[in-house]
């Protein structure tokens, strides 16, 4: 009796021991699911912003090498700009539009900064699509390394993509978000390709695998469609070419190269594949050390570091069909251009309120963080952010 007493016990303890574990298991997804449905309650999306990786699985990438500093020369911001033919006041804007962090630089100079809502300079926050311009910049290194060809076909790469919508599709469609891939891009919509894609950061999976599922819904080269998915390709390509995980990239590229103050970390899928379109999470002041790259075409105290002719393909409009106009934002490889854009003028844009707004010509550089749930109102939140970069400029 005693005897079979022990082995029931022992039976009973490794039952509670797995089940103990498989409790744990789902509850770290079930965990990572409700942060996700509650990332964007109004009480807790500035905190969430600002804490991605309590959320979802995320990988370092570690800084080396000295920091770069800015230089301060204090300057205020114009008290109003004028959008849509009317003045708007810049401090009911910055509060209107969520903002938590503003940075201006000029000469390199920080003009002004200024961190809000509870958050502060040490905060790594979250990219959202300026992720984009920091993928497409690996992936122009792999380029001019000969690595990548982008007048070839996507599954000259990735052949795991034939029998999908990419199959057939220049890697150069692709870079300019014209794959004519099917895609729903409403955050609105919960049955949206991209709350899909934001599940299975979630609960689990594979975003490679989850890419090859996309069909084809137009010739590619046509027309600008915003797939944020193309991203992901153009991800995968850098990683299959170069054998190195993005993380690994941007470590030896970026961040020990401009003199990053800080660690950053890039939100990854259950495989550890890096959400290469939108999960970069990084201090305001190391993304405007990025723009100060790109301000500089690609060089940084005299290195090359990103190849200018790349700088320039990404920053200019990729085609006809993505130039800017009037009242029509342009597109290069992942860059954007503002309506009418200057010359030397792009910026990377992220929803919800996150830029990185570049002005060469001015030698100007200015990043702004928000968690703004009205980014997609009826006022046009991108038209009346570069207004306001633009007053910013004109007044400096």
């Amino acid at each position: 009796m005693a005897k079979f007493l022990r082995l029931t016990g022992a039976v009973l303890f490794f039952v509670l021991l797995v089940f103990a574990t498989i409790i744990a298991f789902n509850h770290e997804k079930a965990s990572r699911l409700y942060g996700t449905m509650t990332l964007f309650e109004k009480e807790n999306i500035v905190h969430n912003f600002s804490h991605m990786d309590k959320i979802f699985l995320s990988s370092p990438i570690k800084r080396s090498g000295d920091i770069f500093k800015f230089g301060t020369s204090p300057n205020e911001l114009p008290d109003s700009f004028i959008y849509r033919g009317e003045a708007v006041n810049r401090d009911e804007f910055l509060s209107r539009r969520a903002t938590t962090a503003l940075l201006v630089i000029k000469d390199d100079n920080i003009s002004f900064e200024q961190y809000y809502q509870g958050t502060g300079a040490d905060d790594l926050r979250i990219s959202w699509s300026m992720a984009k311009s920091f993928t497409v910049s690996l992936f122009g290194i792999a380029v001019d390394d000969g690595l990548i060809d982008i007048n070839a076909s996507v599954e000259k790469y990735l052949p795991e993509m034939i029998g999908s919508g990419y199959e057939g599709v220049p890697v150069r469609d692709v870079l300019q978000m014209s794959s004519g891939v099917l895609w729903n891009e409403d955050y609105g919509d919960f049955y949206s390709d991209i709350n899909h894609m934001g599940r299975i950061l979630a609960i689990g999976g594979s975003l490679d695998e989850f890419t090859a599922t996309l069909i084809n819904e137009k010739p590619p080269g046509r027309e600008f469609h915003y797939v944020s998915m193309d991203t992901h390709v153009i991800g995968m390509i850098a990683r299959r070419v170069t054998g190195k995980s993005l993380v690994q990239q941007a470590a030896g590229h970026i961040w020990s190269k401009i003199g990053m103050e800080s660690d950053a970390y890039w939100l990854t899928d259950s495989e550890g594949a890096a959400f290469a379109l939108g999960g970069l999470n990084v201090t305001t002041r190391d993304y405007a050390r990025f723009g100060r790259l790109y301000l500089n075409n690609g060089s940084w105290q005299g290195e090359e570091i990103i190849p200018a002719a790349w700088v320039k393909a990404a920053t200019s409009p990729s085609s006809d069909y993505n130039k800017p106009g009037k009242n029509k934002f342009g597109y290069g490889f992942q860059w954007w251009l503002a309506p009418d854009a200057r010359p030397g003028e792009f910026f990377a844009g992220g929803v919800y309120g996150q830029y990185i707004y570049v002005n060469q010509p001015e030698n100007i550089v200015i990043v702004k963080n928000s968690a703004d749930l009205g980014f997609m109102d009826e006022r046009g939140s991108r038209h009346e952010t570069i207004s306001f970069f633009r007053a910013i400029a004109d007044n400096l």
